[in-house]
């Protein structure tokens, strides 16, 4: 049986109230989602045959959890779908995803009248007119409000940014059964605090699915030219985690298997999410069930992320519902269904920023980045060659040594010749000053200058 795909868009509007006294910020989120099929595969018109996802639910749910009403709810269901032949439905995909299976609740009978009274309380049928209700996957949440979302700003402590502290006016959610489940961890997943590290987790809650997932660092990654770090998304062991029991029914012996989570206490049916085609999953989730074929690059859920700025880059977040498909003790038709997780479809959300994004942060974050470090590290090269330079030539010169010949002492001439010729011997130095030009010779006289002695 292939495995339906489907691509998720969405359109986001905001009513925003600022508490800047209390750093926070208030929205109301509305959502429109727009699922599109692959339309080189799928059209929408397509005639699909899945497991009846809103008898198989009731009636499995009933049996886990008031098997006490099993024989009204029962006969209820033999009359709202009569003739009830098979466990599976054969549907145009439309109708399953958005336009809806009538379900017909004429009937005065008053298990029918009570069954579909439950849907109805419970949200998994639309009323159509006095007589008849829709049952579809995402038609009755499409166009509608996504709740009121109360988170930090940032101001305070920029950690704390996008941080959510209540959702609908809840501080907890009150689904789990135990209060480290039921807390509010992380962000909307739509914004992140910035100067993370490589040991921090991206933690985002996500109403869809009730609960907190946080995403860990792999590798280093390269995105349009940037360097990136690379997060992934595992849904771990339950049974082998014990602070993860709250998600557990009976822990530890009844637990999801691995690479799966219990959906049934947020979405009141039984439901299983993991990974498209189980990928990081239990092998014998893959094994039970035909034409899966699970790889990394088309069923991960991954997130290339800029830790400095706190920006992701690219992402793909895609979660796979399946049905705990199961027989219904005494049932003429489904007493006979073997124990097994089925796929019905998976869901994928997308971003991955664009050219212009990109060179944003290429030209206005990481050059700026690089031109800062390059100064610093010139700056520290030349600091620490300069400080080598003056050290070195302080001590050569502290340390430095001259070569001066001692001076002799003079000693009388006893030579006689050098008495009768009346010349002194006298030794230059360099500290004698310049002969000066006409006084190394006496000056001579003129004839009117010569007078003789008088005695």
């Amino acid at each position: 049986m292939p495995l339906l795909s489907l691509q998720r868009e969405w359109k986001e509007k905001y009513d925003t109230v600022d508490n800047v006294e209390e750093d926070t910020l208030t929205f109301t989120l509305r959502n429109t989602w727009i699922f599109r099929p692959d339309l080189s595969v799928l059209t929408g018109e397509e005639i699909i045959t899945v497991p009846h996802p809103l008898i198989m639910g009731v009636l499995l749910m009933v049996q886990r959890d008031r098997e006490a009403m099993m024989p009204l709810v029962k006969k209820g269901a033999s009359i709202i779908f009569s003739p009830l032949e098979s466990a599976f439905l054969k549907v145009r995909i439309m109708d399953l995803l958005f336009d809806g299976i009538y379900v017909d609740c004429s009937s005065q009978d008053f298990s029918v009248k009570a069954l579909c009274s439950g849907m109805d309380s419970e949200g998994a049928v639309s009323p159509h007119n006095e007589t008849h209700y829709k049952f579809s996957l995402f038609g009755m949440r499409n166009h509608t409000e996504a709740g009121r979302w109360v988170v930090y700003r940032g101001v305070k402590n920029i950690r704390d940014l996008g941080r959510v502290i209540s959702y609908n006016d809840e501080t907890e959610m009150d689904i789990w059964d135990g209060d480290e489940c039921n807390q509010y961890i992380g962000t909307d997943s739509t914004i992140f605090p910035p100067f993370l590290s490589k040991q921090d987790r991206l933690w985002a809650w996500s109403p869809e699915i009730c609960r907190s997932l946080g995403a860990h660092y792999v590798h280093n990654s390269k995105y349009a030219g940037l360097p990136m770090s690379y997060f992934e998304l595992e849904f771990g062991d339950l049974k082998n985690e014990p602070h993860n029991h709250c998600f557990c029914r009976d822990p530890p012996d009844d637990c999801p298997p691995k690479g799966t989570m219990d959906l049934s206490p947020c979405l009141g049916g039984p439901i299983i999410g993991s990974k498209p085609h189980f990928y990081g999953a239990d092998p014998k989730l893959i094994e039970a069930v035909d034409g899966l074929e699970p790889n990394k690059e088309a069923h991960d859920v991954y997130i290339h992320f800029e830790l400095f700025t706190g920006s992701p880059v690219s992402a793909a977040k895609r979660l796979q519902f399946s049905m705990e498909f199961g027989p219904v003790r005494n049932h003429e038709v489904f007493g006979e269904l073997p124990e097994v997780i089925l796929p019905m479809f998976w869901v994928e959300e997308g971003a991955s920023l664009n050219k212009t994004w990109t060179n944003q942060l290429k030209y206005q974050l990481f050059l700026g980045l690089k031109f800062n470090a390059t100064v610093k590290w010139l700056t520290i090269v030349i600091g620490s060659v300069g400080t080598l330079v003056s050290a070195y030539l302080h001590f050569r010169k502290e340390f430095k040594t001259s070569d001066v010949a001692p001076a002799n002492a003079a000693t009388p001439d006893t030579n006689p010749s050098s008495a009768k010729d009346g010349v002194v011997s006298v030794s230059l130095g360099k500290n004698l000053p310049p002969v000066i030009d006409g006084l190394d010779k006496p000056p001579k006289m003129l004839a009117s200058e010569v007078r003789p002695d008088r005695y």
